[in-house]
Formats: structure tokens, C-alpha cells, sequence
């Protein structure tokens, strides 16, 4: 590995990334570098912009929208020490204290007003596209004579395809998935600092990047990979073995050190049955690694023919090596790590794009069972410096075989042509995200057997007032799920919505029957129980609740016997009061303590609006006006949602 001479003074990630503008040297003008970040910006900016109004779905709930912890700065040492404060939901206990930070400062900004949440993603992702554009034109093309600038051309179509993936769509929008996000940024910035020979900063990335998602582990590995390329070891194996101790040394060393760390760390803190929770209980690690090899394919055809995105993949396990779909899977993984090392001396990109795509990929798609077989963010890493390196390679080469005078300007309008199919493809996906019943409806049609995308598309309904159409779901959903104590409980909600409490009362029976530490079935136990008149009961229930999920608001509220309910009651009436006699500052007060025991509570949003804008406080007020323009879509008030729009539209 062939790393140039120290630069002194560059350690933070941005200004590594751009004072490598300045690296251009005398033969190429710094002007092709500054004009591509700024059509990377407006590619990304454009594609994107129509995902700012998207609201929060599927797992945000769980580990954002419904978390208290995400709603306090001063919470944040503590994310380094308690694994169980990332999401409501116990049993996706992990270690990710870096995205929980995040994710306070944007409640910090916005709270729940997604615009700074999605501003944010946005922003990684071009940063980290411009990091692919770094990684190829000095480092990851070949032959290394082009780096001295013929480099820039398929670096500059490799960062775009990267931007443009539909494939990557979902990592940007899905504010869950930023963990993948954000882990790429920090573990694609960790590999340029190694090669740039900023091993300092190198360590700090790769750190950053395991707090952020465990997948980073294997950037070790992966520099190793890189290192057998640039060296071409396929020559003598043996000697570039000997010589990896003289090249990488202690920086290489230092990582395999951070790694060993975090993983005491992480084992320290997180409970023994971490691990045993995210998967089905029939995946062995045979059945995932069977399974996996089709989705490694899976994703390439996500990748080329985008027509499959779902926010929920219908994607069968391979039960049986001698099945068809596993044996011509395994053929087709075989065939392609063959081909990449027999022609690996020849074609070094087709290689390390090749090694880079199988080993970031390998922590979840190995021995490793997780509770999805495939997810669109999933490929995020993997796609970077592996399937968008691949394409601009295959283009590049391709290109230079024809009889074509400026095979560079070929490739940039191939480029370019792709990115322009990849736009009316973002843009639909984006009109999908802002609506949790675009979001879902698409799902259970792309996936008929997929009994959650179903559930899901009738929570939406059943929260919109549309119960038939919900109970149409919830059973398509019964017929090909009936195992699934999430269902159940969705039916015991719809059961006390129609005022048939028995039958809730049954549902959520099943449902703590199929999963017995599953607070909010227990919740919803207590909830029947006392619609029931049997409050004795009701209470052991709401109290269970709580022992398994101190968080859980609702069922303590349940517990209080009202008592909350009375206390906000009044505290409303004062606020209303204040506002009557023109004194919006006690208003204010009023409704804020409302919100503090009732984030989500309607009227004193739309109350805290108004005495907010009476104070003559517009930026505060927006982010209330925001917030009830969904609330009030999400509860079909035309009224209040055109005049949170008019109050918003005053300010533009």
C-alpha cells in the first residue's frame, strides 16, 4: 500500500475531504473538482428536497417519536451506559449512543418537526458521496498512473451513481436507517484518513462508526483487502504477507485495538439475550447464510432495476441448501468472488469493488440472523466504494473499448443519463414516504404475503377512522401471520375502537400468550379489563406493563386513576383563561406544562401555536405550526390543518 507523504495540521473529517480540492496538482485545474461538488450538491439537494415534509414511520416510533429519551441533551452520557434507553421497544436493545446524540440535537432544533431531522441525512449523504469521490480518484482506481488526473472522471460517476441509487433511498429518508447512514460516513471517512496516512483521525472515524452501528467492524478487513490489491498480491502472496507488517504497521494495529474495545464495551452493557431477540426463532446461522446468498444478488438487482423498493421486503428464508433458489444463489456468489479473483491481477477495481461489497456486507449477511432477510438500507455500505464502484468501472471500461475520441465525456453522459432515470424514481419515493398510507399500501402490494406490511397499512387506516378497511387488513394479515403477537394487539385496538371489549380482552390474551414480555399488550389488557368494569384486574395488568416497560407513559397515566387527566384538564383551563384576558406569556406557560405531561396532547399544541405568536415568537411558534399540520392531517381536521397551513404559508 503505497500511502503519500503526511500532511500536517488536517485532522478534522471536513477538512480532510475539502482541502483534497487542492490536491489537483498543476496539470489539472482545481476548477473540475469545485464544479462536480457543486452539481453532487444540486444533485443530491434536488433529489431529496421532496422528503423534508416525511413524516416518522415504522421503527421511529419506537425509537424516536415514542422515546423520552431522545428529548433531552442531558441525556446523553447516559446513552454511553444504559443500552435500553435507544428505543421503547426492549427487545431491540443495541449499543448506538453516536445516532442517539444525533438525534437529541435534532429534537433539540426541530423536536418533532421533521424538516432538521431529514436536513441532517441529507447532509451526511453528500458528504459521504463526496467522500466515494475522494476514495476513487486518489486511492481506489487503477491503473495508479491515472490517479494523476484521468481518475477524476469515473470517481466523479461513481459518487453520483452513489447519490442517485434509488437503492439508497431508504438510508436517507427512513430516519431509523441513519444508523446505516451514518455509519457509512464515518467508516468510508475512516478508510480515506488510513490512506491519506491520517491515522488519528482514522481511529476517531472508526470508533465514531462502531457507536453508530456495530456493521463497521469490518474496515480492518477491508483496508487488508485493499492493501493485497494496491500491492498486486496475487504476484506472491507469501511476500505480501510478510509485508504487511512494514506497510500497515502500528495505524493498522491501533484499529484492531479500538475494535477489541468497543467489543468488551459493548458485551459490558448489553444483557446476555441481546442477540437471541432480533431474529425468528427458526433461523440458525445456516439458514441465514443460505438466505443471505440470495440476498447479496437481491440487492444488486435492487441496484440496477429499482422497481422492487419496499419499506417492508416480502423475502422468503432458504430453509434447504439442496433447494433450487439456494444452490443456483450459492453458483452465482461462487462464480462472482471467483471471477473477481481470477481476474483481479488484470481488472484491481472489479476486485476491491468486489471485496468491498461481500465483507461490509458480511456482518449481516453471514453467520449473523437478524429479524429481516433483506432491507432497502441495508446495501447502503456496501453500495458505496463496492456496486457504484463497480458500475463506473464496467461503464469506464466498456467506453474506452470504442472507437470514441473522448471516452471520459461518453462517460459522463452515460452518467448523467442514469441520473436522470434515477430522479423521477426518487421523486416517487419521496411523494410515498410523506404518507404513512402511501408508504404501506405500496408495501402490502409489492408484498401480499408480507403479514406486517399488511398490519401496518390497516394501523394507518384504523388511525385515519377508516375501521372496516382496517379489519380487511388486519385479517389478510391473520391468514398468512397468525403467529404474530404484534397483530394481535393491533386487533385488540380495532376490537375497543367498535366497543367489543371482550373480544379485545381475547386478542390481547393471544397476544401475551404468543409474546409474554410484550408491555403494550399488557397495556392494552388493562385497558379492556377496565372498559370491562373489572378495575381490580386492570391494574395488575397496567402495573405488569410497567415492570417490563418503565417508559410506558400511558399505562402509569392508566394507573393514576385519572388524577393526570383532571390536572390537565385544569391546567388547559388556566391557559385558556389567560389567553381571554390577553396575557398569551401565562398562556404559554400553561400549555407548556400540558406538553410536559403530554407531549402529543392536541389542543394545547394548537394553543401553545397561538400564544406563541401572540408573544411575537414566530421561530418557536412554526415548530408548533408544523407540528399540528400533522397531527391534524393525521386526524383528518381539514379546519385546524388550513389553518396551521395559512399561519405557515404567512411566514414564507
Amino acid at each position: 500500500m503505497r500511502l503519500p507523504a503526511r500532511r500536517m495540521g488536517l485532522s478534522p473529517l471536513c477538512k480532510m475531504c475539502f482541502s483534497s480540492l487542492m490536491r489537483s496538482g498543476a496539470a489539472l485545474p482545481r476548477t473540475f473538482e469545485a464544479l462536480f461538488f457543486c452539481l453532487l450538491a444540486a444533485a443530491v439537494i434536488g433529489a431529496y428536497a421532496g422528503s423534508l415534509p416525511a413524516g416518522f414511520y415504522f421503527d421511529d416510533s419506537y425509537g424516536i417519536t415514542q422515546n423520552p429519551s431522545v428529548r433531552s441533551l442531558a441525556n446523553i452520557p447516559r446513552y454511553f451506559l444504559d443500552p435500553f434507553l435507544l428505543t421503547t421497544y426492549r427487545n431491540n436493545v443495541d449499543v448506538r449512543p453516536v445516532l442517539q446524540i444525533t438525534f437529541a440535537l435534532n429534537y433539540a432544533i426541530s423536536q418533532y418537526a421533521p424538516w432538521s431531522w431529514r436536513v441532517f441525512n441529507i447532509a451526511v449523504h453528500l458528504l459521504t458521496s463526496w467522500l466515494v469521490f475522494l476514495c476513487v480518484r486518489d486511492h481506489c482506481w487503477w491503473p495508479r498512473e491515472e490517479r494523476t488526473g484521468s481518475s477524476r472522471w469515473p470517481a466523479a460517476a461513481t459518487a453520483l451513481i452513489f447519490a442517485l441509487a434509488p437503492v439508497n433511498h431508504q438510508a436517507v429518508v427512513y430516519l431509523w436507517a441513519r444508523s446505516a447512514l451514518l455509519c457509512t460516513c464515518f467508516y468510508v471517512g475512516a478508510f480515506l484518513a488510513f490512506l491519506e496516512r491520517r491515522f488519528k483521525l482514522a481511529a476517531a472515524l472508526f470508533l465514531l462508526a462502531l457507536l453508530t452501528k456495530t456493521i463497521a467492524v469490518t474496515l480492518p478487513l477491508v483496508l487488508l483487502a485493499y492493501d493485497f490489491v494496491e500491492e498486486d498480491g496475487w504476484k506472491d502472496a507469501g511476500a505480501w504477507l510478510r509485508g504487511v507488517p512494514s506497510r500497515m504497521g502500528r495505524p493498522w494495529a491501533r484499529l484492531w485495538g479500538v475494535l477489541a474495545l468497543f467489543l468488551i464495551y459493548r458485551a459490558s452493557i448489553l444483557p446476555g439475550w441481546a442477540d437471541l431477540t432480533r431474529h425468528e426463532s427458526f433461523t440458525t446461522p445456516l439458514v441465514w447464510l443460505m438466505s443471505e446468498w440470495t440476498a447479496y444478488l437481491y440487492y444488486v438487482r435492487l441496484f440496477l432495476w429499482p422497481d422492487a423498493l419496499s419499506v417492508d421486503h416480502e423475502f422468503a428464508y432458504n430453509l434447504s441448501l439442496s433447494a433450487p433458489r439456494t444452490l443456483i444463489s450459492l453458483v452465482c456468489v461462487s462464480g462472482w468472488i471467483w471471477l473477481a479473483v481470477r481476474e483481479g491481477r488484470k481488472q484491481p477495481a472489479f476486485a476491491f469493488g468486489t471485496a468491498w461489497y461481500f465483507l461490509t456486507l458480511a456482518p449481516e449477511s453471514t453467520l449473523v440472523p437478524l429479524s429481516e432477510v433483506v432491507n432497502d438500507h441495508r446495501p447502503y455500505l456496501g453500495s458505496a466504494l463496492g456496486l457504484s464502484l463497480l458500475l463506473s468501472w464496467s461503464l469506464t471500461t466498456l467506453l474506452r473499448r470504442l472507437p470514441l475520441k473522448r471516452p471520459e465525456l461518453a462517460l459522463a453522459a452515460a452518467t448523467a443519463a442514469l441520473g436522470l432515470a434515477a430522479l423521477p424514481v426518487l421523486a416517487h419515493r419521496n411523494w410515498q414516504w410523506r404518507d404513512g398510507l402511501r408508504l404501506w399500501l405500496d408495501a402490502a402490494a409489492k408484498g401480499p404475503g408480507n403479514g406486517r406490511a399488511l398490519m401496518n397499512a390497516g394501523s394507518e387506516l384504523m388511525a385515519r377512522g377508516r375501521l372496516a378497511e382496517a379489519r380487511s387488513f388486519f385479517e389478510r394479515a391473520l391468514a398468512v401471520w397468525p403467529q404474530y403477537a404484534f397483530l394481535h394487539l393491533n386487533l385488540a385496538v380495532l376490537e375497543s375502537a367498535e366497543d367489543r371489549f371482550r373480544e379485545a380482552l381475547r386478542q390481547a390474551d393471544q397476544a401475551i400468550q404468543l409474546a409474554p414480555d410484550f408491555a403494550l399488550a399488557h397495556f392494552q389488557r388493562g385497558a379492556a379489563l377496565e372498559r370491562l368494569g373489572r378495575r381490580p384486574e386492570a391494574e395488575l395488568s397496567y402495573r405488569r406493563a410497567l415492570e417490563l416497560d418503565p417508559q410506558l407513559e400511558s399505562a402509569r397515566l392508566a394507573l393514576d386513576g385519572g388524577r393526570t387527566a383532571k390536572l390537565v384538564e385544569g391546567m388547559m383551563q388556566r391557559g385558556l383563561d389567560a389567553l381571554t384576558r390577553k396575557d398569551p406569556g401565562a398562556a404559554a406557560t400553561a400549555f407548556k406544562e400540558v406538553l410536559a405531561r403530554m407531549p402529543s396532547h392536541y389542543g394545547a399544541t394548537y394553543q401553545l401555536a397561538v400564544a406563541l405568536d401572540l408573544l411575537g415568537r414566530p421561530a418557536e411558534a412554526r415548530v408548533l405550526w408544523e407540528r399540528m399540520l400533522r397531527m391534524a392531517d393525521d386526524q383528518e381536521d381539514a379546519q385546524t390543518a388550513q389553518t396551521a397551513r395559512a399561519r405557515l404559508a404567512g411566514r414564507r
